[in-house]
């Protein structure tokens, strides 16, 4: 099994604006789990699929926990929900509009 903690962590935004950090592909697939169905299409299969890899391997596929994250990065993107800069105060105006809308 590889590792399952990666060097950079992905935040995204999850509820009503709240950040979520995801460290590791068990935190990533943990927090796709919970997802709606509404949001559960390809792209979104494909992560949990890149996740499990990460984890432990399905069908003797194994990947690296940083490309798992690549591609829960992509997803989170594509959706809209990626905090794309984690320190505070630097967020870009699209983020501050999504937290206070």
């Amino acid at each position: 099994m590889l590792a399952t903690r990666s060097h950079r962590p992905v935040t995204v935004l999850v509820g009503l604006g709240y950040p979520l950090r995801i460290r590791d592909a068990r935190g990533a697939l943990e927090w796709l789990e919970s997802e709606p169905a509404a949001v559960r299409n390809e792209a979104y299969a494909a992560t949990c699929a890149a996740c499990r890899d990460a984890i432990g391997g399905t069908d003797g596929v194994e990947i690296e926990t940083g490309e798992a994250l690549d591609v829960v990065t992509a997803y989170a993107r594509r959706r809209g929900i990626l905090l794309e800069d984690d320190a505070p105060g630097r967020h870009s105006p699209e983020h501050l509009a999504r937290l206070c809308a």
